[in-house]
C-alpha cells in the first residue's frame, strides 16, 4: 500500500461527535424547538421527520444542502401554512443553537494526535468532509490543534457537493494537485464504509476504513474483504504492508 496523500474523513474520524456511542442526544435542545414553538408534539417527532427528508435528499443528489434550508424545509412541509419569515426564524434559531450544542459533543478520539504526527512529512494530507454548515470542519480542526498537519480542508458546505458523488473527490484530488492518472497515489481513510472507502476506490484510489463498530453500533462492520483500522495506533506504515 504505496501513497503520497492521505484524504481523511473529519467528523467520526479525525473528531469525534455525540456520545461514546453516536447518540444525538446532545442535539436534543435543537430538535426541542419545533416542539416548543407548537409545530410538533415532541424533538423526536421532529428528529424522524428530518432523518426521513434528510435520507431521501441522500438518495436523489449529491449537492449539499446547508443546515438552514434543510430546517426550512422540513418545516414548511409539516406546516404548509406558517408565514416563510417565520419558518426562516424557527430555522436560524435552530442553527444557532446546533453551534453550541453540537461544539460541546466534540472531543478528539484517542491517538489521532500521535498518527498525525508520525504521518507528516511521509505524505502529504488533507481532510475532505461532509458538512452542512460552510466552514465549520476547518474551524473546528483549528481549534483542536490539528489544522497545521493538514495541506487542505475541503467541506461540502463549501464546495457544493458532498460525499458519494464523485464531485468532491475530483475537487479533493485538483486541490492536491494529483493528475487523474495518479489516482491510485491518494489513500481514502475514514468511518463510512460507502463514503470513504467504497466510492474513492471507485474512481481509483485506495480505501481504508476506520471500523468504529466496536463503539458505535451505528456503524458498519467492516467485511471481510475491506482494509481496515479500529485504532489510530493501527495506522502505521509497518503495519500495512
Amino acid at each position: 500500500m504505496a501513497f503520497d496523500w492521505i484524504f481523511f474523513d473529519c467528523f467520526n474520524t479525525l473528531i469525534d461527535d455525540f456520545d461514546q456511542t453516536g447518540a444525538e442526544l446532545a442535539l436534543l435542545p435543537v430538535y426541542s424547538l419545533p416542539a416548543e414553538v407548537g409545530l410538533y408534539d415532541s424533538a423526536a417527532d421532529f428528529r424522524q421527520d428530518y432523518h426521513r427528508w434528510r435520507n431521501r435528499q441522500w438518495h436523489t443528489e449529491h449537492r449539499e444542502i446547508l443546515m438552514g434550508d434543510r430546517y426550512q424545509a422540513v418545516l414548511a412541509a409539516h406546516a404548509p401554512h406558517m408565514p416563510a419569515s417565520e419558518i426562516e426564524r424557527i430555522a436560524t434559531e435552530m442553527v444557532n443553537r446546533f453551534r453550541v450544542c453540537y461544539q460541546q459533543s466534540l472531543r478528539l478520539p484517542e491517538g489521532v494526535v500521535e498518527m498525525l504526527q508520525y504521518w507528516q512529512g511521509r505524505v502529504r494530507m488533507g481532510v475532505v468532509s461532509n458538512f452542512y454548515i460552510r466552514d465549520w470542519p476547518i474551524d473546528l480542526l483549528d481549534s483542536f490543534g490539528l489544522r497545521p498537519y493538514l495541506d487542505f480542508v475541503l467541506d461540502s458546505a463549501a464546495c457544493g457537493w458532498r460525499k458519494p458523488g464523485p464531485q468532491i473527490y475530483e475537487l479533493a484530488r485538483e486541490r492536491a494537485q494529483v493528475t487523474e492518472s495518479d489516482r491510485d497515489k491518494i489513500l481514502f481513510i475514514g468511518d463510512h464504509l460507502l463514503n470513504d472507502v467504497l466510492a474513492p476506490q471507485q474512481l481509483g484510489m485506495q480505501g481504508l476504513y476506520f471500523d468504529r463498530s466496536q463503539e458505535r453500533p451505528t456503524s458498519t462492520p467492516s467485511p471481510p474483504e475491506v482494509r481496515s483500522i479500529t485504532k489510530w495506533n493501527q495506522f502505521r506504515t509497518d503495519l500495512l504492508a
